[in-house]
């Protein structure tokens, strides 16, 4: 295939240097992204199968491949990643729109799924969910104290889990709830979800209760309450127990009355997690065939760090000891998203698992304030004047903003209009359509705040107006 790479002055060196086996047409422009169809128009071009230009380009390419009988398709944003590109153009279909990085991105993470998807061997099932095998670890997304939520509120948690990609929806009850309520809940989460419920709880009536309610899994069996298994027909048991030996035991039991038997010897919080994660070592040396469940909720909610790192180290130490149930809550701010983080991890642990190989490269991630890549930028131009903070402050006579977050929406408000929003864009061009600022200071002071604000709400802090974000160790 005869490629054709067109770039700008500045970002030929690059173009190059990765794009190799490709003939470089270099523009007469110094940002690449801002070359059109009309640069090439009277540029020969026949004789190419591919003519590749920037990501970030616009203009109608589609128009111009068709005037000129050759194959026009955007390349990668960053002239780094058309060393990765030029080997897989037999095997991905370029687009006019989509920028081949991201259609990269996306063919890995498609083929990473798929692979996943694709496992069939598995010990049991609860409803339609595949448990155990070599199938991909199912995440259990506990709702705490569900008893004590409003219809509304429960429905919304069942919601929000399953768009975030729960397996099993787990019922959290508190220590002094009453079977009846028990009850009500199982068969109010039972119309919300079509994904099976489980309930954990080490409350004999309250377990009794869910089972008459279609429960499809029953948490916490112990030899407290092993008495349970007189009523349990055809639910998944989790049998939980440190002392290896009485879990054996709690098992065999168990297996009287069903197969769907699973193991948790317990995740326990950090500085005692290392002795915990050698018990489920020993436990899949003696026993290779019992799903086991492997609590993760356990370290995230008891470590004042970031859950999304936690969420996924633990998910391919529980691959790696061949866990098959990832129990997980998001009970408190600093663990919000974990079920997501972990659908994830879980994906991307099975997906290396397969291919043999560390998980990374996958199309999957979990990457969010850090990057793989430092990308290599120009160096300021000799001329460059140092930028100076301005002090001084006049009041736009057009009127004054407050801004906040509520409800998963930024919320701007002036004395004309309030303007509910997901992103800055759209509320700043609200702004300026309704004519409510008139000063370039004022404007240059929306834009930062509504874009701290935008920030915010995507990594689930908390902003307030005039503040800078806290981001830990990297604040200044």
């Amino acid at each position: 295939m005869r490629v054709l790479a067109v770039t700008g002055r500045l970002a030929e060196r690059d173009v190059r240097k990765h794009a190799r086996g490709a003939d470089i047409l270099v523009i007469d422009i110094d940002v690449a992204a801002f070359i059109t169809p009309k640069h090439l128009e009277a540029k020969n071009l026949s004789g190419y199968d591919l003519v590749l230009v920037p990501g970030l380009t616009s203009g109608n390419w589609a128009e111009l491949e068709e005037k000129k009988g050759v194959k026009i398709r955007l390349g990668p944003i960053h002239a780094y990643d058309l060393q990765f590109l030029m080997p897989l153009l037999d095997e991905i279909e370029l687009s006019h729109s989509v920028p081949a990085c991201r259609l990269i991105k996306e063919k890995k993470r498609d083929e990473a799924i798929n692979s996943v998807e694709m496992i069939r061997d598995y010990t049991f099932k609860i409803g339609d969910v595949p448990i155990g095998g070599k199938s991909r670890m199912k995440i259990v997304a506990e709702i705490v104290d569900a008893t004590k939520l409003g219809e509304e509120e429960l429905v919304g948690g069942i919601e929000y889990y399953e768009k975030s990609g729960a397996d099993i929806i787990d019922l959290g009850l508190p220590l002094d709830v009453e079977p009846e309520e028990v009850e009500f809940v199982v068969r109010l989460a039972k119309e919300a979800t079509s994904l099976p419920l489980s309930i954990d709880t080490f409350d004999v009536k309250a377990i009794e209760s869910a089972v008459n309610a279609g429960i499809d899994m029953v948490m916490s069996i112990s030899e407290k309450n092993s008495e349970v298994l007189d009523f349990v027909d055809k639910q998944a048991v989790v049998v939980v127990e440190r002392d290896l030996r009485k879990l054996f035991g709690l098992i065999e039991k168990v297996r009287e009355r069903t197969e769907k038997v699973i193991a948790d010897p317990v995740l326990d919080p950090p500085l005692r997690t290392a002795e915990s994660i050698l018990r489920y070592k020993r436990f899949r040396e003696i026993d290779a065939r019992t799903p086991l469940l492997f609590g993760s909720g356990n370290v995230t909610e008891l470590a004042d760090a970031d859950s999304i790192g936690i969420n996924a180290v633990l998910a391919f130490v529980a691959e790696e000891l061949g866990a098959n149930l990832l129990f997980t809550t998001e009970a408190s701010p600093k663990t919000a998203g974990s079920v997501r983080e972990s659908v994830v991890a879980s994906y991307m642990a099975k997906a290396a698992k397969l291919r043999n190989s560390p998980p990374k490269d996958l199309g999957l991630d979990l990457l969010v304030l850090k990057e793989k890549i430092r990308l290599k930028t120009c160096s300021p131009p000799e001329n460059a004047v140092e930028a100076e903070d301005v002090k001084r402050f006049v009041r736009d006579p057009a009127g004054d903003f407050r801004i906040w977050l509520s409800e998963g929406k930024i919320v701007c408000s002036h004395d004309k209009l309030v303007i509910v929003g997901r992103n800055a864009k759209e509320i700043y061009d609200t702004i300026l359509e309704h004519g409510m600022v008139s000063r370039l200071d004022h404007a240059c002071y929306l834009g930062k705040e509504l874009m701290k604000a935008e920030i915010a709400l995507r990594l689930g802090k908390n902003y307030t107006q005039d503040q800078d974000l806290d981001f830990g160790i990297y604040r200044e």
